[in-house]
């Protein structure tokens, strides 16, 4: 059933959405896509991207955010989850494998080493034409609420697992994710919906005791 939505995007306008005629037309022309598209409305400011193959999906969800009517669009993988005032943990980064082996620059080694990481989605153009040897870089769909490993062992043997070595890996621009308001771009520490609520919260005890004293 969840299959159906595999390749569905949301689009989040941080202000007021542009009439869809508009929306549709520039979205179609700033993404040249190979398959086809379906824009539905959710609400003022939530849009449902169905796109029908996952070339597509990954290469206009990657691009993280689009200017549609002068307006801009946050693009984020849909989810079950999803719920229009909070925003996934779920995002795409570059991981650098510094000192990689020359033989493992392939996308069918990669994906399965960073498997424990998160989903492989695509190589740099110099890792993929194998033209820079000292790092390998790949765009991998991780949930930035999770723990990130340091290094991942890289096995050189099917039958003795003791062969290999431990691989660096290195996560790049990694945005902030707030679990109290849903939201990318700030911490925990630093979240004014938290800082708002605590103060709302200290002036209801604050009055409660006044009412108490005054009794």
């Amino acid at each position: 059933m969840l299959g159906r939505c595999r390749y569905t995007l949301v689009g989040k306008f941080t202000n007021a959405m542009p009439k869809m005629e508009i929306l549709r037309k520039s979205f179609i022309a700033q993404t040249q896509l190979f398959g086809g598209v379906k824009i539905a409305h959710f609400n003022s400011r939530d849009i449902y991207i169905d796109l029908d193959n996952e070339a597509d999906h990954i290469s206009v969800w990657t691009k993280q955010k689009m200017y549609i009517g002068g307006q801009l669009v946050k693009l984020q993988v849909w989810t079950p989850t999803f719920k229009p005032g909070e925003e996934t943990p779920i995002v795409p980064v570059w991981v650098t494998l510094p000192e990689l082996p020359w033989h493992c620059y392939y996308m069918d080694i990669l994906t399965p080493l960073l498997s424990p990481i998160g989903k492989a989605l695509y190589l740099d153009s110099t890792t993929m034409q194998k033209s820079r040897g000292s790092v390998a870089k790949v765009r991998v769909q991780i949930d930035i609420t999770k723990e990130r490993p340091r290094h991942i062992w890289l096995g050189f043997s099917e039958k003795d697992h003791t062969i290999g070595k431990w691989q660096i890996i290195e996560f790049d621009d990694v945005p902030l994710y707030c679990l109290y308001c849903k939201h990318q771009g700030h911490s925990l520490e630093e979240c004014p919906v938290k800082e708002r609520d605590e103060d709302i919260k200290r002036r209801k005890e604050t009055e409660a005791i006044k009412k108490g004293q005054g009794k």
